[in-house]
């Protein structure tokens, strides 16, 4: 074969692997280029969706301050629909997020909150719905502090209505012991300490003993503070109630103290806003009629001494309502024979005496039977709205 031939045939071969290696060479800036592309659009997106998230982070952060401020507000009663609570780009410490809300009333009276999130270009909001509704007096028994059964103490019910759901006592506290049954105490029914709590911990039995089981409530309940209607809480003071009268108005008194045997007759739909105390002597009675009612406002302490009496003689416990606001601090029970009574005093120490027997409901800051004191609780209540009391709850929620 000619050198020439040769040559020629191997300047075509090395020409021939040239091309080839250009066109793999060209694949693989293409692939190069595409992987480089896919990679930073994943970087790109998985960016986003951490930012997307924190975000969100950012909103619900904002949904539970927003939450909080409300539900605050309309317990201490200082919330004012002309100014509902709002804040802006609030900072999250140690993060790059921020959050909005505002609160708004809707047609229906409902309060709508909408919480923006945003952490640099993402963005999130939440939006719940709150709405004012009545309270009933679920438990038998409750407390925020600590709850107390002395020997021989009974907490039982009536006027069942035969759902079957059992007689709770039950305290918002979480700390050990916050609940003690002594010795023959007895309750026919749960025992439920507060939300997050333990009821190994929280619940102590010194030889007392319970019908149902122990637990945990699931939400805490809602114990909103009194609010004194405004029309008694402007008038002027009629001075005080010191001995026997019977009362057919609504008003506003310095204090009761009625002194032995002395007896305060009701007799028809009465509210009496009381600033002071409280104080039944030995022998004196409080009397409500057939077809009346009471509602005791009281600003002070509240104590019937041994051998007083309340005479509810209508036996409907939302006949006779003791209202402590939060600065009533103490009610003593020392009353002899029967009581129809719904008690609730949130920021009070309540202490039911052997000789004192309570249809109807109590809460309290705390509570304390002592020994071989009675308690019925009156299981309608259960279901009743009381019209006195209010509170905030969740009744929608969405995301978008």
């Amino acid at each position: 074969m000619r050198p020439d031939r040769c040559c020629a045939r191997h300047l075509s071969n090395q020409g021939s692997v040239l091309v080839i290696l250009l066109a793999f060479s060209a694949v693989v800036a293409v692939l190069g280029a595409g992987m480089i592309t896919l990679g930073y659009q994943s970087r790109v997106r998985v960016t986003k969706t951490v930012q997307h998230m924190a975000a969100r982070v950012a909103a619900d952060a904002g949904l539970s301050k927003a939450i909080h401020t409300l539900t605050a507000q309309f317990y201490d009663g200082s919330l004012d629909p002309l100014t509902l609570p709002s804040e802006t780009d609030v900072a999250i410490p140690n993060s790059q997020e921020e959050f909005t809300y505002t609160i708004s009333l809707d047609g229906a009276a409902r309060y709508v909150i909408v919480s923006t999130g945003t952490c640099r270009s993402a963005q999130a909001s939440v939006e719940a719905v709150m709405a004012v509704a009545p309270v009933v007096h679920k438990h038998a028994l409750l407390t925020q502090g600590d709850l107390t059964l002395g020997s021989s103490a009974v907490v039982d019910s009536y006027n069942d209505d035969g759902s079957g759901t059992p007689l709770q006592i039950a305290t918002n506290s979480t700390s050990a012991n916050a609940i003690t049954l002594y010795r023959g105490a007895y309750v026919d029914g749960d025992v439920l300490v507060g939300s997050g709590g333990d009821p190994l911990e929280g619940i102590e039995s010194r030889g007392g003993s319970y019908a149902g089981t122990a637990g945990t409530q699931s939400v805490n309940a809602a114990i909103p503070s009194v609010v004194v209607p405004d029309y008694l809480a402007a008038a002027a003071s009629e001075g005080r109630i010191t001995s026997d009268v019977t009362m057919t108005d609504s008003g506003k008194y310095d204090r009761i103290n009625l002194g032995n045997s002395e007896t305060l007759v009701i007799d028809g739909a009465v509210e009496l806003y009381v600033t002071g105390d409280v104080t039944l002597g030995s022998g004196a009675r409080i009397e409500i009629r057939e077809g009346a009612s009471l509602v005791l406002y009281v600003d002070g302490d509240i104590e019937y001494k041994t051998g007083s009496q309340i005479d509810n003689l209508t036996g409907d416990p939302r006949r006779f309502k003791i209202m402590g606001t939060d600065s009533c601090g103490a009610v003593e029970l020392k009353n002899a024979g029967d009581m129809y009574a719904v008690i609730y005093a949130p920021q009070a120490d309540v202490t039911l005496y052997n000789s004192a027997t309570i249809w109807g409901s109590v809460t309290s800051k705390t509570a304390e039977l002592k020994g071989r004191a009675v308690f019925h609780y009156d299981a309608s209540l259960a279901s009743y709205e009381d019209p006195l009391l209010s509170q905030l709850k969740l009744t929608g929620w969405r995301e978008y």
